[in-house]
């Protein structure tokens, strides 16, 4: 993921000392560098004057996501009014500098003065900011600056991000509803369905040499722990993994879902867990059913977390802890050990299905949904542990790819809030980054971590 880019001015008055503000806005621009995020600075803004069109100048002319206005003291709300309004659709971290310790004593630049002056002002002009401040003596809140900036850097590759399908409304879901057109105005992915006859036709168009090449590079790993599938189905599943990976490519998509159940697993001789497994593999977050929503969830995560991302469904509820997993679906970032891979009858040629185990550990979790008013965006927290042996009704043993996942807060808390039968997934804390960015993008944040 690229680094994060931030302009950066602080502000004071000529009414301090120049030496002063200028070691104190030296001392936090370290901060921020050691943090790895890339400034686009311009010097301090300390009153009117020609100072504030200087420093509109010199942001104006650099690349960044988001501005850090670092007040370091008292200010001139007029000088530094007329920076930030130059900026005013831009993402922002109005910041306060703590206090110093000479000799014993206290020194106060009046930072907190300088920011709640404009603070209010701020929100009731509409700006889409976070208010965030050190202690004295301590160290920037660096950590808060990042995940506001990786939210902002979020927002901005949004704007840009292109989603494919196949089909539509897989088995007439609901909860996979969305509007394209609310999408692109809020969120701004753009998206774009093909059809299964395009899919087959790239498919039959692979040349067999580059179809074994890549069959025997995916395949060099596979354990299976029932009977090795078939020549036939395993070339079925590469070509439509890779034909699925081409199309991404040739249309810049940056994620795919399948028409599962009434699509690709009904009318084209293979089930798409694998093949799906394969395309997520390959960089391209991918959601069973056309959930456009929960996939893009999964980007949101990736942009700010700079992880891979994959889905998980529920299966089955305690008051303790939820059974998520899913049919035969697993990235490779996410396996424990070895690919297990066995065959799933039903299907003309024999498909094939992931029984590999998900690694556990610390998750979080989201799903995005159209609401009445916009969207909103369920953010959950927990551990996922080893689950129990289990298996959906009429699957053999081997399980499904799963965890037994114990929140941070009580199961009946989460299913009030539930959206949806998936969830976006990644590994690691991200819930203050995911809800910066529901704030810039104006989607309702429901916390249950």
């Amino acid at each position: 993921m690229e680094r994060l880019k931030a302009g950066y001015v602080s502000f004071g008055t000529q009414y301090y000392k120049p030496e002063s503000l200028r070691m104190i806005t030296e001392r936090a621009e370290k901060q921020l560098r050691d943090a790895g995020i890339e400034l686009a600075r311009t010097d301090p803004v300390t009153g009117e004057g020609p100072e504030p069109e200087r420093a509109i100048r010199e942001l104006a002319a650099a690349d960044w996501d988001f501005l850090i206005a670092n007040v370091v003291n008292w200010i001139d709300v007029r000088g530094v009014m007329r920076v930030l309004l130059a900026f005013r659709d831009r993402p922002m971290v109005l910041y306060s500098f703590g206090g110093f310790t000479e000799g014993g004593t206290l020194i106060c630049p009046a930072a907190g003065a300088g920011c709640t002056a404009i603070r209010f002002p701020l929100e009731r002009m509409g700006f889409r900011f976070k208010y965030l401040f050190n202690a004295p003596d301590s160290p920037m809140d660096v950590k808060g600056i990042a995940a506001f900036g990786a939210a902002a850097r979020a927002a901005r590759l949004l704007r840009s991000t292109r989603l494919g399908m196949l089909g539509f409304n897989d088995m007439g879901l609901y909860t996979t509803d969305f509007s394209v057109t609310k999408l692109r105005s809020i969120i701004g992915p753009e998206v774009e369905s093909i059809d299964m006859l395009q899919l087959e036709r790239v498919m039959q168009s692979l040349g067999a040499a580059e179809v074994a090449a890549e069959t025997k590079r995916v395949t060099a790993n596979w354990e299976y722990p029932l009977e090795k599938p078939s020549p036939e189905a395993v070339d079925r599943v590469i070509r439509m993994y890779m034909a699925t990976v081409r199309i991404c490519q040739e249309k810049r998509f940056a994620g795919f879902s399948y028409k599962c159940v009434d699509g690709v697993d009904s009318q084209m001789g293979l089930t798409h867990a694998v093949p799906s497994a394969l395309v997520a593999s390959a960089g391209y977050p991918y959601v069973d059913e056309n959930d456009i929503g929960n996939l893009t969830a999964e980007l949101m995560l990736k942009y700010v977390s700079g992880q891979q991302v994959m889905f998980l469904e529920h299966y089955d509820h305690h008051p303790e802890w939820i059974l998520l997993g899913e049919d035969g679906y697993i990235p490779d970032q996410f396996i424990e050990g070895k690919p297990q891979i066995k065959a799933v009858t039903g299907v003309a040629l024999g498909g094939l299905a992931h029984c590999s185990k998900l690694k556990t550990g610390r998750m979080t979790l989201a799903c995005l949904a159209e609401d009445n008013e916009g969207y909103r965006m369920h953010i959950v927290t927990g551990d996922g542990r080893t689950p129990p042996q289990w298996v959906e009704m009429g699957v053999s043993l081997p399980s499904w790819p799963s965890v037994k996942f114990f929140p941070d807060v009580p199961v009946r808390r989460i299913l009030d809030h539930v959206q949806s039968q998936h969830f976006a997934m990644t590994y690691g804390s991200f819930v203050e980054e995911l809800t910066d960015l529901c704030r810039l993008l104006g989607i309702r944040a429901i916390v249950d971590a």
